[in-house]
């Protein structure tokens, strides 16, 4: 599966990060763990090749590059899902007060429980 020249495993690498993104905005997580692993595995391969880089700079540029993308898009993914669970858990009744000022508990509903979204 994997081919044991550097230039080749560097290409596959890039190759499997344009794929994990793909997967990533298509929302396909089997795809996306099939990606993740095959690149986990190209990375242990990577890992015992000796550390000589020189003609590669270029490539390892995109794939730098690509990784960043990918990260930064999983990271404001991540963000808005838990914006928007934290909306959804969020009271929609406001705080009430008693007579002396002390706050009264009241029933709380978050917005998925009344409906009021």
């Amino acid at each position: 599966m994997v081919n044991s020249e550097p230039k080749a495993s560097f290409e596959k690498l890039h190759q499997l990060l344009l794929e994990e993104r793909q997967a990533a905005i298509s929302l396909d997580m089997e795809r996306l763990q099939r990606t993740t692993q095959a690149k986990q595995a190209l990375l242990e391969v990577l890992g015992a090749l000796p550390p000589e880089t020189s003609g590669f700079e270029g490539l390892l540029k995109q794939i730098d590059d690509e990784n960043r993308r990918n990260a930064y898009l999983i990271l404001t993914s991540l963000s808005w899902v838990r914006e928007t669970m934290c909306f959804f858990g969020q009271s929609t009744t406001a705080q009430a007060y008693g007579g002396v000022g002390q706050s009264v508990k009241s029933r709380q509903e978050g917005h998925l429980l009344t409906g009021k979204v």
